[in-house]
């Protein structure tokens, strides 16, 4: 008989039930059987409880056994296969054949089959009561105040307890700094992304020794143990977390707070998801109505990225967003926006403007064709039948009209003012400057300072459209 091995294993505890010891075990059943083993699939880390039977090793299998490759699966112990009546049932109704190497199990006979059905009953049974344990022994190191495992909560080490019933948590002093630290900066209104970037350019690890992210430190302002709560989860298999409460109804503190609890509810209440959607909500809506920059989406740092600009300090600058992570640019915006119309208008001061004039707007039209074409379709409910087919032609139209429109461009055409820049520039408006310098290609490259603190005008490299003016003069 040819058959394939199946071995599996949750986690590696020991070397009795580890993935080589049951390939040695298979290849011996076999060889001792006469059997031809035809390959030995394998999951590793994979838990047959939460995976059923979408596994890639005993999908392996399977498809081994429905291609006529094999004609059955010989595995360590039947419950390597599956812990379920139901997903052994589904094998055995795919007519997949099952071998225990050390065990007293065949599927290949009817006595085998029943025997399988009947120790499946007891193997679910066994891993619905390891669960349960589990969940008791929580709620009873909870009822003792100790720390029910799981990740270590960061600016904590897990100790065991005096008493040897579980383990409790002791300060780390060093990541109880960095914890203050950020609760004190998120007060004092610095971004989550800016402490990130500090503390990765710091060295600061995380509890799992990555780098920070802006949600690694709204996730620590958030935290309950902070606080020193004992937790538990809101639902099971929920990632939630809630104070454990006493007979009072009030948090237990089971651990030294790392932080006060006046600050640690005053930060909690600025990282709610509620509370930074709001803020988002302002600051998106500050700057859709605030005044705009002169060179907005016309600068740019020699990285690539187009500099934003930021007020520090009663100071406005252009920054580049990669600062800290190499040759980017921050520069006094003034400085900048002063050299950039020198250079300009030293090339278009004498330049007339040209102003583009849109004839035909598509989109204007495309909602007049819409409108028509809502109102025609209305009308087929309430119209005769004998009246139908020229309404059905006028809708055939308008839909024609609008995929016409929806391939088709605003009609512009340009119109002379007699103006030059430099005479109508005083007059305009950042906006409207803005504008004009956007339609003639203007393009603001703004360089690394060679000296730190030193301004220099040669930073500034101004670059706009050369077929401009060849353009104009057609």
């Amino acid at each position: 008989m040819r058959v394939i091995g199946y071995a599996r294993i949750s986690r590696a505890m020991d070397d009795s039930t580890s993935l080589a010891k049951q390939r040695q075990i298979i290849e011996r059943a076999a060889e001792s059987r006469g059997w031809a083993l035809v390959g030995i699939a394998e999951d590793e880390d994979v838990s047959a409880t939460k995976s059923r039977l979408n596994r890639p090793g005993l999908t392996e299998a399977r498809d081994a056994i429905a291609s006529g490759k094999a004609d059955a699966v010989l595995c360590w112990r039947l419950d390597r296969v599956a812990r379920s009546v139901v997903d052994m049932g589904q094998l055995l109704d795919e007519g997949i054949e099952i071998v225990s190497a050390t065990e007293p199990l065949d599927t290949t006979s009817p006595m085998g089959r029943a025997m399988v059905q009947i120790i499946q009953v007891f193997a679910e049974l066994e891993s619905s009561t390891t669960g349960e344990r589990a969940r008791a022994t929580k709620a009873y190191l909870r009822s003792m105040r100790r720390w029910g495992g799981g990740p270590r909560p960061y600016g904590y080490r897990p100790e065991p307890s005096p008493d040897g019933v579980g383990k409790v948590l002791r300060v780390d002093e060093d990541e109880a700094a960095v914890i203050r630290r950020i609760f004190s900066d998120l007060l004092e209104g610095v971004p989550a992304n800016r402490l990130a970037r500090t503390l990765n350019a710091e060295g600061v690890p995380t509890a799992t020794g990555r780098e920070w992210k802006p949600a690694s430190v709204l996730n620590i302002a958030r935290a309950l143990h902070v606080s020193g709560y004992l937790t538990e989860r809101v639902a099971e298999g929920s990632r939630s977390r809630r104070p454990v409460v006493d007979e009072s109804g009030s948090p237990v503190i089971a651990w030294t707070p790392l932080v006060d609890a006046a600050t640690a509810d005053a930060v909690r209440a600025l990282v709610t998801s509620e509370a930074l959607d709001e803020a988002r909500s302002a600051a998106t809506k500050a700057g859709l109505e605030g005044p705009r920059s002169l060179l907005y989406g016309l600068a740019f740092c020699p990285c690539g990225e187009a500099l934003i600009r930021r007020v520090r300090k009663g100071t406005a600058y252009y920054g580049c967003r990669g600062i800290g992570e190499g040759s980017h640019v921050l520069v006094d915006a003034e400085k900048v926006d002063a050299e950039a119309v020198t250079q300009f208008l030293a090339s278009f001061s004498g330049v007339e403007v040209v102003e583009r004039v849109v004839e035909v707007s598509v989109s204007e039209a495309l909602a007049e064709i819409e409108t028509a074409l809502a109102a025609a379709s209305a009308e087929t409910t309430s119209t005769a039948t004998a009246d139908l087919p020229t309404l059905f032609e006028r809708i055939a139209a308008l839909s024609a009209e609008k995929d016409r429109l929806t391939a088709s461009e605003d009609r512009v055409t340009t119109r002379r003012t007699h103006t030059a820049y430099g005479e109508a520039w005083e007059g305009w408006t950042v906006e409207e400057r803005r504008e004009h310098m956007a339609a003639l290609g203007v393009r603001v490259d703004v360089l690394p300072a060679r000296r730190r603190g030193a301004w220099d005008p040669e930073r500034v490299r101004v670059e706009a459209d050369a077929d401009y003016l060849t353009g104009q003069t057609d």
